[in-house]
Formats: structure tokens, sequence, C-alpha cells
């Protein structure tokens, strides 16, 4: 996934004040995506409302780019209303998307409930198991990230060796998994969206899981999400389909089965 990092500095247009915005604040996320000859073309958007921290004029900033081929930047383009850019942020960087980590490294997880946190990874995505097992919807209330770490945990738990990608770039995959049975190994990749109920996963998300599926050369692609897809997404995924082994989509419903598979009550 393409991000942006460090700062811009802006100058409001109401009182000509000087401030400066973290990258994080504008939210980068994948909005679409578009089949082209190398593969797939990923494009990206974010924006973030504010007010001057002097006078509290009202400032919007918005941002556009593109990946095309995957991996490699394309046009981006930043612009402000109710105040000027002075400088911009950094570069998109790329270059950094096949770092992982595994499960010797040391993750937080809080349980809402029982309101506490949990260091251990590989504990901690047990119990964090457990609690959604009886309560279901805390699939909403968990990170982004404590999502992806509860389905590599499943996945592992099942046979497959897995690698989750770092935290802040994953190049259009969140895990990476591998299986091995009599000596032929197969490579998975999975993307993992934790979105609330009623924001189903579009099209443009399946169809770049799709080019990263074959700019990697992997046997299989997976894209989990505590929500569901909209009516394109699925017809995507089934014309990509054609073997049945090419994607898979997996809803809210599925994942809950897959988390009673791997409850240690059961």
């Amino acid at each position: 996934m393409a991000l942006l990092s460090g700062t811009a500095e802006l100058q409001c247009k109401h009182c000509e004040n000087a401030f400066h915005i973290d990258a994080s604040e504008l939210g980068v996320d994948q909005v679409g995506a578009d089949e082209r000859q190398m593969g797939a073309e990923i494009f990206y958007a974010g924006a973030v409302e504010l007010n001057c921290p002097k006078c509290g004029g009202y400032i919007e900033v918005k941002y556009d780019a593109s990946e095309y081929p995957i991996g490699c930047p394309g046009s981006s383009d930043m612009h402000a209303e109710g105040a000027s850019i002075i400088r911009g942020f950094e570069d998109i960087d790329l270059s950094l998307q096949d770092e992982i980590y595994s499960f010797d490294e040391e993750s937080k997880l809080f349980l809402p409930e029982e309101k506490k946190i949990i260091t251990d990874l590989y504990s901690g995505v047990s119990d964090l198991i457990r609690e959604v097992s009886k309560t279901p919807t805390l699939l909403y209330k968990i990170s982004p990230r404590q999502f992806e770490e509860l389905i590599a945990h499943i996945l592992s738990q099942h046979g497959f060796f897995v690698d989750l990608t770092k935290r802040t770039r994953d190049g259009g995959k969140d895990i990476v998994a591998f299986r091995s049975d009599l000596g032929i190994t197969s490579k998975f990749i999975i993307e993992c969206k934790r979105y609330a109920a009623n924001k189903p996963v579009s099209v443009g998300l399946v169809r770049s899981l799709y080019g990263v599926q074959v700019h990697e050369g992997a046997n299989k692609s997976v894209l989990a999400t505590t929500s569901r897809f909209t009516p394109a997404a699925l017809s995507f995924a089934k014309t990509r389909n054609k073997t049945q082994w090419a994607m898979d989509l997996k809803d809210f419903n599925d994942i809950y089965q897959w988390i009673k598979s791997v409850t240690p009550d059961n």
C-alpha cells in the first residue's frame, strides 16, 4: 500500500498563520484499481478537515495517488481548500513492502470486556479468539491490526506457516502464508479488512488484491473482512475464479466460523 510520510506545512488563507500537519491525519487508503497490461493500477486517496490553530478557519486537505505497476509510484497530487501548501509530504514510500515479522514479536492486544492489555501475541490472540467466540460483535471493536493478527493466528492453527507484514507497509497484502503437503508448497496472500457491518468491501479492493496475487505469483489470494462484499466484488471474484482456486472472499459469517474452529473450548 502507498503511504505518505513526514509532515506538510500549510499557511491559512484567512489569517496567514503557518502550521504543520502529519501525514497520518489524512488516512490515505486504497480506493480503487484498474487492470492494465502489466497488472493492476491501484488508486489511493486521503483527506482531512481541520481548523486553523490560530483563527479557527475551515481547511480541507486532499491527496490522490496511483501505483502502477504494483510497487512503482505513479502520479500524486495534494491540494488544500482554505490554505496554501508551503511544503508537501515526502514521496510515496513503497520500498519496504517486503519486510515482515512473525509471532515472536511483541504485540499489544486490548480486550474491552476485561479491560486488560495482553503483550504476548500467541496467548493474547488465543484469549481474544475466546472472547470473540462468545461475543462475535467484538470483531467490530478491535483494531484493524488486531484483526490481522487474529486471522494470522487462525491460519497458523490450521497448519499454515504465517508471516505478517509490517504495521506501516503491506504492499497490498497483510499476510503471506505457506503450506506444504507431500513436499508441495503453496503460497497464499491474505488481505484483511476490519470494516463496520454497514461498510461493504468494494470491487476495487478485490481487483487490487488480484493484481497483487498475479504480481507475487501466489497460488491463491483471500480477502477476509468483518463486513460483506458488494455484488460487483462477488461477481469479479467469480469471474477470475474460473478454476475455483484463484481467489476466495470471506465475510463476517465465514470469519466467525473460522474463530469457532480454533476456540479452545471447542
